[in-house]
């Protein structure tokens, strides 16, 4: 039902809006401002109001930026309509309007970057990439197009200024959302491909009413019809049943230090300089200001975000090395990591080097009377016993099910530690609830020149099971070799 109404919805909005955009041209030029303000204000304004009434409260940060850019757009658009038009001619922008459309691109860009932001859950990598990508790509259409338009018009400095916040600010937006198609499911619904298809239509009518202007300030009313279908395109992407996708909490993007990825930051980081460079060897209008903080801007964005990636990509094998060194349940370092351990021990010195093999005495009773999920948490009690018996060189590795080996130096190693094993023993542990007492069989086997690893850990082995042949649960039993 509520689908049928939302399907509904953009039907009537398609109808509405499409009909005052593809109608605008054939208006009487004196009434075009109301068809404008119908689709600008009347109908573009309500359907980002009816997506922020859909939206879960933790999720409308990008609809009321997008709401407030389209209020300062529409107060642009009624100062313009106020002082624009003169003589039945539409004249250049460069007038206070161009403040109020400036400052709804900077909002737009903002509700842009909270979707990109929602979508990957915090994604700053996201972020900078929009940044890098506004500055770059922006400096580039600004040098070689819109800045020698502007010149050959004698634009003043305010419509410079204006122009190129503007232009930035909307390359930015189109950069978030190129991430949010390239990390998120959300960037294949149409929601999100009209949203980018209303911000390209925006940057076309920027460029587009910059390029046509004429020697006495006027350009064509054409452009206008960009600019109102920019709009009746972004309040779509509102009303689109779509929206809810957007509206949903994402997943963190996976950032890969790749070569795609250091070459897109590259290429971002020299496209000002080699384009305004070769504009200035062919003796063509160049700004060296916006080349020179372009850089400026550019190396310090690249430099934190290369170095963002590159921790991620450490923390990422680091986890790795855990998965591959670690035991899943306790924790302890795992079979691989033990024998890894006890070969450099034995290559290094094999001088007061004991190996001591642990097997858990009782726990196979508690195993089957209580179920696996209370063996497990039994054999994380005992993992956790066991690290405080070690010293700070030793190592403590879950070997095997209920098997344990500890690594150890020094001449008293057996004596220490085996006391301690024995404390622990003494308690009882906790698992599914109830106090259950177990006991632990140790063979400790001292190092030998010339010992291997699989003599090493046999003799501890064989120790062991001499030692479980001679006790009762609860109580620790020791044979050394």
């Amino acid at each position: 039902m509520i689908a049928d109404a939302e399907h509904m919805l953009l039907r009537w909005y398609a109808v509405v809006a499409g009909g005052l955009v593809a109608t605008y041209l054939a208006w009487p030029y004196d009434l075009r401002q109301w068809p404008f303000l119908a689709v600008t204000l009347g109908v573009a304004v309500p359907a980002v109001v009816s997506a922020l009434r859909r939206t879960p409260g933790a999720a409308r940060a990008p609809w009321w930026l997008m709401l407030a850019s389209l209020g300062l757009y529409n107060v642009g658009n009624v100062v313009w309509i106020l002082i624009a038009t003169t003589g039945g001619r539409v004249t250049g922008d460069g007038s206070v309007a161009d403040l109020f459309y400036s400052a709804g691109g900077v909002l737009l860009l903002a509700a842009s970057i909270a979707v990109v932001r929602r979508q990957g859950r915090g994604d700053v990598g996201g972020v900078l990439d929009s940044m890098i990508t506004a500055v770059a790509l922006g400096g580039v259409l600004w040098d070689a197009v819109l800045l020698p338009a502007l010149t050959r018009q004698d634009a003043s400095v305010g419509r410079q200024v204006s122009l190129f916040v503007t232009v930035i600010v909307i390359v930015g937006t189109l950069g978030a959302m190129l991430r949010i198609s390239l990390v998120s499911p959300a960037g294949r619904t149409a929601s999100v491909r009209l949203f980018t298809a209303g911000v390209a239509l925006a940057l076309a009518g920027n460029v587009a009413a910059a390029l046509t202007i004429d020697a006495n300030g006027v350009r064509p009313d054409w452009t206008n019809n960009v600019f109102l279908a920019a709009y009746a395109i972004l309040g779509a992407a509102a009303v689109h049943p779509s929206v809810a996708m957007v509206n949903r909490l994402g997943r963190a993007p996976k950032d890969d230090l790749t070569r795609g990825r250091l070459t897109f930051l590259g290429v971002m980081l020299v496209l000002t300089p080699l384009i305004g460079g070769g504009r200035a060897i062919l003796g063509l209008p160049t700004d060296g200001v916006l080349i020179a903080l372009s850089s400026a801007a550019l190396v310090p964005l690249v430099m934190v975000r290369v170095a963002r990636l590159a921790a991620q990509r450490r923390a990422a094998e680091q986890a790795l090395h855990r998965l591959a060194t670690r035991d899943g349940l306790t924790g302890l370092a795992n079979r691989g990591a033990c024998l890894d351990h006890l070969s450099a021990a034995l290559d290094e010195d094999s001088h007061d080097l004991t190996v001591l093999f642990c097997d858990l005495d009782g726990f196979k009773p508690v195993n089957d009377r209580l179920g696996h999920a209370a063996g497990d948490e039994l054999l994380v009690a005992v993992a956790d016993r066991l690290r405080t018996c070690v010293r700070g060189d030793d190592l403590v590795s879950r070997f095997g099910g209920d098997e344990f080996v500890l690594i150890c130096r020094g001449p008293e190693a057996v004596d220490v530690v085996a006391a301690r094993i024995a404390e622990l023993t003494g308690r009882p542990f906790t698992a599914a609830g109830e106090q259950v007492h177990i006991g632990i069989s140790v063979g400790a086997a001292r190092a030998r020149p010339a010992d291997t690893i699989d003599a090493l850990l046999n003799r501890a082995d064989m120790a062991m099971y001499e030692a479980k042949k001679s006790k009762s649960v609860g109580a620790l039993s020791l044979i050394v070799v």
